[in-house]
């Protein structure tokens, strides 16, 4: 009864024992499981390295990456500071401020010249070069006054429009036009204008001397100012020294202004 019961023991201890040396994962001895061949552990053994130089390779690549923007950052940075430096370096160059001054300076001069010019044109037209100045078919335009000359007649003494004269005289009928806001009237505009000059026997040009106003209608009128834009009718006259000869009207840019044109008038 107890040999059996020993031999149960034993043979329950030894299937324990063999058991507990073929362990839980590999196979028994003599197996054809897989699991003992020598060239699966080495395969498993290479999938390990190469995860793991996988693994090594993205960490390195990470690495470089981080040290590349490390390297471009510090760059980046001095750039911008030497932006930012360079700002004030061109504001303290500034000294340009001069030339405003300068030019202001010259403005000034240029528009105090330019007011000693129109003062100068004001006092004397005929520094006026302009092209469109001139005196031909009976009218004379220049910068503030057109003056067109209607009609001629030569009037004896004792006659109408001469009527207490002692020479014969030479009068003129025109039209005169105010281009500008002037103080402008028909008499003054006329003789700031023209002269009337003759021959005399020896062949020098000599002026003729103003006469009485030759139109009764403009003693009153003649005098008055003609609004801008305004033409009004007048008349003028010229004492003459010899009635063979023909008067020659001079026109000029004003009283003692540059001549722009001249023409004869036969007396008749």
């Amino acid at each position: 009864m107890n040999g059996d019961q020993n031999m149960t023991r034993m043979k329950l201890h030894n299937k324990l024992g063999n058991k507990r040396k073929r362990g839980p994962i590999l196979p028994p001895k003599g197996s054809k499981s897989i699991l003992r061949k020598w060239w699966f552990w080495s395969l498993i053994v290479v999938i390990i390295l190469s995860i793991s130089g996988l693994g090594i390779n993205a960490a390195a690549s990470a690495r470089s990456q981080d040290l590349s923007d490390t390297k471009v950052s510090p760059k980046k940075t001095h750039k911008n500071k030497q932006k930012k430096v360079s700002k004030p370096m061109k504001k303290s160059k500034k000294k340009k401020s001069a030339t405003p001054e300068t030019a202001k300076n010259e403005m000034q001069n240029d528009q105090n010249n330019n007011s000693n010019s129109d003062t100068n044109t004001n006092d004397n037209s005929d520094q006026n070069t302009d092209s469109q100045y001139y005196f031909k078919d009976n009218k004379a335009v220049i910068h503030d006054i057109d003056i067109e000359i209607t009609q001629t007649k030569v009037i004896q003494p004792g006659d109408t429009g001469n009527e207490n004269g002692k020479k014969p005289i030479f009068a003129i009928w025109y039209k005169t036009t105010n281009k500008t806001d002037k103080n402008i009237n028909p008499t003054t505009a006329w003789v700031a204008v023209f002269k009337a000059t003759q021959k005399s026997d020896s062949g020098e040009e000599k002026d003729l001397e103003v006469a009485a106003q030759p139109d009764s209608r403009f003693v009153d009128t003649q005098l008055n100012t003609i609004n801008q834009g305004d033409t009004v009718e007048s008349a003028v006259a010229y004492a003459l020294e010899d009635t063979s000869k023909p008067v020659t009207l001079i026109a000029t840019k004003g009283v003692n202004g540059e001549t722009i044109g001249s023409q004869e008038y036969q007396v008749k």
